[in-house]
């Protein structure tokens, strides 16, 4: 049986490619910093109980991500796909910014899929694959999301350094890029957002899934979703 490995799991795309990696009869395992998260979690998918473990874990926290890699190298002697998906945001102009904020969204959405992706390289085999979910604020900036930018082009940028070392040894390495989507990221995020005109948190949990189990000789190295209306 395959296992998968997602941080940030209990919501969002996330906790829908859990679903759908469940559906497809793999093991997985999944964890939040919020534990309230985690209970709620646990009771809707009280159905996969024997292929589903979901604990507590603070990605942006070394100890935290050393005590959760130990875990995952009890229970797997081998891990299928790593989804980097934990992310979180705070906006501002560069003016108002305080070092606080900044390091934790560089915290959570860069130093967290470094560290859980070094702790984990040992057990990474030929076909693995690791996909760091980035986004449109991995190409282009915009007001008042520079911190958030500045994390999701180093993501890139490690993501790509991290495809070259691992590709002779024959681990696909994925950036997913993703336009905005309808997840609770937007409701702690001030300003007027329109949701109807954003993509489908299942939809792009589905597209990414298809696009990394279909095929072992095939590697998308980048996928790229926008909604169809294009920039909000």
């Amino acid at each position: 049986m395959k296992t998968v490995v997602i941080s940030g799991g209990t919501s969002g795309i996330g906790k829908r490619l859990v679903k759908l990696f469940l559906n497809e009869k793999m093991k997985v395992l999944t964890f939040s910093s919020k534990k309230k998260n985690i209970i709620s979690f646990n009771k809707e998918f009280k159905e996969f109980k024997d292929n589903l473990f979901c604990y507590q874990c603070n990605i942006s926290d070394p100890k935290d991500v050393k005590k959760i890699s130990a875990i995952i190298s009890r229970k797997f002697k081998k891990i299928d796909f790593l989804i980097n998906n934990s992310g979180t945001n705070v906006l501002g102009p560069i003016g108002k910014i305080n070092v606080k904020d900044w390091k934790k969204i560089i915290d959570v959405n860069l130093t967290g899929p470094f560290l859980l992706t070094q702790n984990l390289l040992k057990l990474f085999k030929k076909n693995s694959v690791i996909l760091n979910m980035g986004s449109i604020a991995s190409r282009q900036g915009f007001p008042n999301w520079s911190s958030y930018c500045a994390s999701k082009f180093g993501l890139k940028g490690f993501t790509e350094s991290l495809r070259e070392e691992l590709r002779p040894k024959g681990i696909r390495v994925v950036h997913a890029e993703v336009g905005a989507t309808d997840t609770g990221l937007w409701d702690n995020l001030e300003g007027d957002w329109n949701k109807e005109s954003m993509m489908k948190d299942l939809d792009v949990a589905k597209f990414i899934l298809k696009n990394i189990i279909d095929s072992n000789s095939v590697n998308v190295d980048e996928i790229f979703l926008m909604p169809p209306g294009g920039i909000l």
